[in-house]
């Protein structure tokens, strides 16, 4: 069987023919990888699950996949593939990415935050010991993020939310330094 691939706006979808498509169930398969380059085993993935992937190639470069073998849901096998690669697997509508969406939204959080703190820091309106604290409260979560993404292949909506609290308390101290 050939492995089709879609290219739509950057984004290289792996894919099996049609006749493999309906097979994408939650059912377990057999995976039998060696290590390899992430691209390759993605590919393989489409062919053994049937499940598409959407994923960014060129992002990839050299990157490499864990080697895999026994029976897992394609889910497991997929998070499998790419723990430790510092990629993030996703579902959304039924459909599996593999990417760096939330990092990058993590990462345009805490920048958008820092010039928050600067501001309020530069107006005087926030001790250097607050200020130093908030920024440590972020550099926090990026780290804690960055750890386990790599340790489990992606963040949880639990993980998520805990750091959308920080965010939310950070925000907070910052509109009660300047009085809003």
């Amino acid at each position: 069987m050939r492995v089709s691939y879609f290219v739509a706006t950057g984004l290289l979808m792996l894919a099996a023919p049609a006749s493999v498509l309906a097979a994408c169930t939650p059912g377990t398969a057999t995976y039998d990888y060696p290590e390899q380059r992430l691209d390759q085993a993605l590919q393989q993935f489409a062919h053994t699950s049937g499940c598409p992937v959407a994923v960014n190639t060129g992002a990839l470069g050299s990157t490499q996949a864990n080697a895999l073998d026994g029976q897992y849901t394609a889910a497991d096998a997929l998070i499998r593939l790419v723990r430790g690669s510092g990629f993030e697997v996703h579902l959304d509508n039924g459909q599996y990415r593999v990417n760096h969406a939330d990092a990058q939204a993590l990462q345009r959080r805490i920048k958008t935050l820092t010039r928050d703190i600067d501001s309020v820091a530069d107006a005087q309106a926030l001790s250097k010991t607050r200020e130093a604290a908030l920024r440590k409260q972020l550099g926090a979560v990026w780290t804690s993020a960055q750890r386990l993404i790599r340790e489990q292949g992606f963040l949880s909506a639990a993980e998520k939310a805990s750091y959308n609290r920080t965010f939310a308390y950070i925000t907070g101290q910052l509109k009660a330094a300047v009085g809003r």
